[in-house]
């Protein structure tokens, strides 16, 4: 009786057991799959930035640093669409990282490079902004695009534990450049 019973517990034990499997490697395969999709989507925007910073420093070799405001007005108006299409993009990546917190997605330490990356292009082209035009004319324009610079640290930052205490020196420079760019316009 007694090995009856243990042979029913332990048969039923197997079938659970293998019928549980299969769906326990089926999660993990799809949050892998969510994993790399995070990863390639955000690569992908990395890309599409360099893209939109590529076209603004072609518009901007030709013009001479500390341009007159004419000259500069004119220059900003020129790179007015990519400052507009750099907004959009981080508004992108704000609502990867806000799905990826809905989903509960667990992520690689590539995200964080890639976001760095990200940061360390945008810091280059404002500054190169800065030098180039002032931020008079351009100011319009690069509010946007900090402030979506900021949607999106906020939503990567409670995905990815700590990431805006790691990236806080890249956008300090960011943030001083525009200041100084501030002071700048005082009389």
């Amino acid at each position: 009786m007694k090995t009856t019973f243990f042979t029913v517990l332990a048969l039923g034990g197997f079938l659970a057991t293998s019928i549980a499997s299969p769906v326990a490697v089926d999660t993990s395969i799809e949050k892998r799959q969510d994993i790399d999709l995070i990863e390639t989507s955000l690569e992908a925007l990395f890309t599409q930035i360099k893209e939109q910073t590529g076209k603004i420093n072609a518009t901007l070799t030709p013009v001479a640093d500390a341009a007159p405001e004419t000259e500069a007005q004119t220059a900003a108006d020129s790179i007015a669409p990519q400052l507009d299409a750099l907004a959009e993009l981080l508004d992108k990546a704000g609502s990867i990282g806000k799905r990826a917190i809905l989903e509960g997605r667990y992520f690689k330490e590539d995200i964080f490079k890639t976001v760095s990356l990200i940061l360390y292009e945008l810091l280059g082209t404002v500054k190169f902004i800065l030098i180039k035009l002032g931020l008079g004319p351009v100011l319009i324009h690069l509010v946007p695009l900090i402030l979506a610079l900021v949607k999106t640290l906020k939503a990567l930052d409670k995905v990815v534990d700590g990431l805006l205490i790691a990236v806080k020196f890249i956008v300090d420079d960011l943030l001083k450049a525009v200041g100084l760019g501030l002071l700048g316009l005082l009389p």
